[in-house]
């Protein structure tokens, strides 16, 4: 998920801003011309970081059992008998009876969940309203929810995920169309932006508590906020009246209406399902107030109230921005139903949400003799701890169960049909092998949270859900954090503005570019999972609103 302020604005709203501390400085105050030792000392290659960089990627997926299902697999791994949490999913996933289907407004929550339903799930460990959360160290952080304003302004000051590649002048002319960018890259826009967030101060807090008591202190929050939601049972219930939709009315006829998507209801209908979704909870205009001594079960409810009546009009403002603002939309929306698939396909995981997890700079080795390095992080999608013999094989007092960071990247079925207003629902091919661009993302997450591996799950809206297993590569992260060091030691903290194409000739830099890509082939496929849906939770069907 990005911070708000690197996410599309509603058609209609105001232009996109920069913020004062984003802007070029007025007439006066401009940031110094480059020394000519400056240059040459940002510019040239560090034969250190080039080492490393030469020696990523050389191994990490020996041992490592690559998918030979079939296009799905027809149960589960792990101890799964007597789970009842979904039924085995069937060879072929049901949404491909949609393809065809065309309207004027994508759904973008198309069999989507919320996160408030997700945290209704037993074996998942959602976090509490931030108000109940005791901030003072860095660590205290992920416990923050992702989303949230709060979450945002953790950012500022601090170099996360959103804004790594454009660090990592990986979208550099020349350099995003080798790392699988195509027209995302060649700007220096996004060097340019990690440049002035890193000129910002980063926010500070002081609990006033040792870091174990402040982590123990949180830690219990979050465990009785579970225990609540853990016996409240579905937040959505499906109808038990058997009524097709229980989140609205689809009036456009299309192929999805035949296959058992949704159809048109009378008026009288359409009343009754409306009063139905104001039945879960409060007012969207309503102030969540929530109690510093106690967590309120219905904060879930009201939060679900307010994602159901935002739910069209959001969609409806990302079809204004054509198929591309669709896409983009399409991602963040569909993140937590693509986790929920990856933990239920695994009933004996755990899985959790976490938020904002900063970098402890010193568990970074010295033996990596980097230069100073700013306050950095990365917030997953997920963390997921879970059986994982199947695929590494078990080995003699090696555990079975790890720890391994989820990162989820979904790909929107809808299309522009012709050269008018609809769209249609299309059969994506998924991905073959994961773009290297997600590589240096998925490296500071593993780095940011202390684990050694993680999983990038990449959904195809009809064909489900591929897994690759990530393995972290110390010798790429050492080479990823020197180019990080030099940006910020020769021109954040010198005040001095990055020219284009900073680090394209650099040799170390050439390197870091080849480490990418390997490390992206060496990627294993190790399953494909039809797409799962949380027990007794309705789901939205629309593919058009």
């Amino acid at each position: 998920m990005l911070p708000r302020h690197l996410r599309a604005s509603e058609p209609g709203g105001p232009k996109p801003k920069l913020p004062e501390s984003h802007r070029p400085e007025a007439a006066g105050s401009v940031a110094p011309v480059v020394s000519v030792s400056a240059v040459s000392s940002a510019t040239s290659s560090r034969p250190s970081l080039e080492k490393f960089a030469d020696a990523a990627g050389r191994s990490g997926s020996e041992g490592v059992r690559r998918s030979t299902l079939p296009s799905f697999a027809s149960g589960s791994h792990g101890d799964d008998a007597g789970d009842d949490d979904a039924d085995v999913p069937s060879t072929q996933c049901p949404q491909m009876a949609f393809v065809g289907a065309r309207g004027r407004t994508p759904n973008l929550y198309w069999h989507a969940p919320d996160e408030s339903q997700l945290r209704r799930h037993p074996r998942f460990i959602g976090l509490p309203h931030e108000s109940l959360i005791t901030l003072g160290s860095d660590a205290s952080f992920k416990f923050v929810r992702q989303g949230t304003e709060l979450w945002d302004e953790l950012h500022v000051g601090r170099l996360t995920t959103g804004c790594l590649t454009g660090a990592l002048g990986f979208q550099e002319d020349g350099v995003g169309r080798q790392l699988g960018m195509g027209n995302r890259g060649g700007s220096h826009g996004p060097m340019l932006g990690a440049f002035h967030r890193l000129r910002q101060g980063a926010m500070i807090f002081d609990s006033g508590m040792p870091i174990p008591k402040e982590n123990s202190v949180n830690s219990q929050v979050v465990q009785k906020f579970n225990e609540q939601e853990n016996k409240l049972g579905p937040l959505f219930p499906i109808d038990t009246n058997g009524a097709e939709n229980q989140f609205a009315v689809n009036t456009n006829t299309s192929p999805s209406q035949k296959a058992g998507g949704s159809s048109t209801c009378g008026k009288k209908n359409a009343r009754r399902k409306k009063a139905k979704l104001k039945s879960p909870g409060a007012d969207e205009k309503e102030t969540l107030v929530v109690d510093a001594n106690a967590v309120h079960s219905n904060e879930s409810i009201q939060s679900y109230s307010r994602w159901l009546t935002r739910r069209d009009p959001h969609s409806k403002a990302a079809a204004q921005r054509g198929e591309g603002g669709v896409r983009m939309a399409w991602g963040s929306a569909q993140e937590h139903g693509t986790f929920a698939t990856l933990m239920l396909h695994h009933p004996t995981s755990v899985a959790e949400e976490v938020g904002l997890c900063v970098v402890d700079h010193s568990a970074i080795p010295a033996a990596w003799n980097l230069g100073a390095l700013p306050p950095m992080g990365a917030s997953p999608d997920g963390i997921i701890t879970m059986d994982t013999a199947w695929f590494k094989g078990k080995k003699q007092g090696a555990p079975t169960r790890e720890r391994l960071v989820v990162e989820v990247k979904n790909s929107s079925p809808f299309r522009k049909h012709g050269n008018g207003a609809t769209f249609e629902f299309t059969d994506r091919d998924p991905y073959d092998h994961p773009p290297p661009y997600h590589m240096p993302q998925l490296q500071m997450e593993m780095l940011a949270c202390g684990v050694t591996g993680g999983l990038l799950c990449m959904q195809s809206a009809t064909r489900g859900v591929r897994v690759f297993y990530v393995k972290r590569d110390d010798d790429y992260v050492a080479a990823m954090l020197g180019v990080i060091s030099d940006l910020y030691t020769q021109y954040v903290l010198t005040h001095t503005t990055p020219p284009e194409n900073t680090f394209n000739h650099r040799k170390d830099h050439q390197a870091l570019v080849r480490a990418t890509k390997r490390i992206a082939a060496k990627c294993v496929l190790v399953e494909e999972i039809a797409h799962r849906q949380l027990p007794g939770e309705a789901y939205d069907t629309r593919a058009f609103v």
